[in-house]
């Protein structure tokens, strides 16, 4: 596996959310996210490339939203022959500042987190 080179560290998160795909609204899961992504377990797979609709539900971290976002990837267990859950990662498409302001918060404030980067990620040689 490369290098994470993400610009922002990703929570995690236990949220439902409800993912419009294909003109119908399903629920799902996130995983983790930051204020540029997120990795959802959908029903159904995704096309990378493929826009969607996320609509985040109102919880102690984060007001009721809806955001835009990218599929990136999507895949499944390769085990399982019928797969029912699909990993999706997505990028955010111009998220707006109730999101921002509420990823902030779980990602540097009182909200569940970890930061999944490498320990020196982001900082010169000399530790700074």
């Amino acid at each position: 596996m490369g290098n994470d080179q993400r610009g922002f560290p990703r929570s995690l998160v236990e949220l439902t959310v409800k993912t419009r795909i294909a003109d119908k609204w399903v629920d799902s899961k996130v995983l983790d996210l930051s204020v540029e992504g997120i990795s959802l377990e959908v029903p159904q797979p995704l096309q990378a490339g493929e826009l969607s609709t996320i609509e985040l539900e109102h919880s102690e971290w984060m007001k009721k939203n809806q955001v835009q976002a990218e599929v990136l990837r999507c895949d499944s267990n390769p085990d399982e022959t019928e797969p029912r859950v699909f990993h999706v990662v997505a990028r955010l498409i111009e998220p707006n500042d109730d999101y921002l302001m509420g990823a902030l918060n779980l990602v540097h404030g009182d909200g569940p987190k970890q930061d999944r980067r490498e320990k020196g990620f982001g900082k010169r040689v000399d530790g700074r």
